[in-house]
């Protein structure tokens, strides 16, 4: 297996299209065609991580916060990310780093949160928009399996858990070839008329242009017909934060313990009644106070994030609050990445040994 191997395993999960376009996402450090037996999972790739990772004699480090943020003007000895990105090419070790594109897909850090919190029937909180389109082609009845294999196969028709969806309108299609043209039905010079279908599939808008290809190229017409629309769906696949509900009402107080003993929470900082029962939870990992108005439409009872700032706390009104720690509302995922790409090698026949980061690599500390 090799470094791009893995990419493609992470990116069929959490593709990197829908991570936020100011943020720095996939290969990091390293060379794609590097041969990966050993990884070495975290949140943070610190200098103790990097330690962790030579000393295991890891192939490649999977991170969820990006070691290189901003653009970098120099990687020397003199700073601690240059001294990281140098130790770790003098051995060979890759760094490919999954961001707000794990934040957003679904088993990603928020609905991961809500499982481990116990929570039922568990949705996105705010699901994306505008990331689909529809493309709708005009085909010769005989050759529409042959179009729809070809388009699926680059990436339309994915809904949920299904793959290859349509739909189909019988009609009839007429033409008239010029001279210079070279028609698949019938001859130039004569109007034409065939029985054909308009075949419509949705698709990611950054695969428009790899399934136009596969539609060109799989297509019996000379020149094809087809019109491409930009959607404003809800996505199902992919969104900010989740909501669920507990099995059974619980008094804040103690839902607040629940939380602490769940996430390995030194302390946590919130507002409400602690008297309140709660049962709709809201929850983001990681810094999630732009989603409080969204909890509250919700009518969520409490909302579960981090880096919650001081105003944020007057904002939520009558929602309970709680800032359980940004290391805390995210660690919880590396062990679902770490078992995703076992499963991955797995079905692929490959032996790699992957281990999640012993370290907390949080710095933060309750005295």
């Amino acid at each position: 297996m090799t470094v791009s191997d893995v990419e493609h395993i992470m990116e069929e999960w959490a593709p990197r299209w829908i991570a936020w376009e100011r943020d720095n996402v996939g290969l990091q450090v390293g060379d794609r065609t590097a041969q990966v037996r050993r990884i070495l999972v975290c949140l943070d790739v610190t200098e103790e991580v990097v330690s962790e990772a030579v000393s295991m004699k890891a192939d490649l480090v999977i991170s969820h916060h990006p070691l290189l943020f901003r653009p970098a003007s120099s990687i020397t000895s003199s700073d601690p990310i240059g001294r990281m990105i140098l130790r770790l090419a003098r051995h060979g070790i890759a760094v490919y780093s999954a961001h707000t594109n794990l934040d957003f897909t679904r088993d990603g850090v928020s609905i991961t949160l809500a499982r481990i919190l116990g929570l039922q029937n568990i949705r996105f909180l705010s699901p994306l928009k505008g990331l689909l389109a529809k493309i709708a082609v005009f085909v010769p009845e005989q050759s529409v399996s042959k179009l729809l294999d070809a388009m699926a196969t680059a990436g339309a028709g994915i809904i949920g858990e299904y793959s290859h969806c349509s739909f189909q309108i019988n009609g009839h299609g007429t033409f008239l070839g010029s001279e210079r043209s070279h028609p698949a039905v019938g001859a130039k010079g004569k109007l034409e008329s065939a029985n054909e279908v308009r075949l419509e599939m949705i698709l990611p808008r950054t695969k428009v242009p790899a399934v136009t290809v596969a539609l060109k190229s799989a297509h019996p017409y000379e020149e094809v017909a087809y019109d491409i629309y930009h959607l404003d769906n809800e996505s199902a696949e992919f969104g900010m934060g989740a909501i669920g509900e507990l099995k059974s009402a619980l008094p804040l107080k103690s839902f607040l313990a629940l939380v602490r003993k769940a996430l390995r929470a030194e302390g946590l900082r919130m507002s409400g009644d602690p008297s309140a029962r709660v049962k709709t939870i809201a929850v983001c990992g990681g810094s999630g106070s732009d989603l409080i108005a969204e909890a509250v439409r919700a009518r969520a009872d409490a909302f579960v994030t981090a880096d919650v700032r001081y105003h944020s706390f007057h904002d939520a009104g009558s929602l309970a609050l709680i800032d359980a720690g940004h290391w805390e509302t995210e660690h919880p995922v590396l062990d679902v990445v770490r078992s995703r790409l076992a499963a991955a090698c797995t079905d692929r026949r490959e032996k790699v040994h992957i281990l999640v980061t012993r370290h907390k690599t949080s710095t933060i500390h309750f005295s």
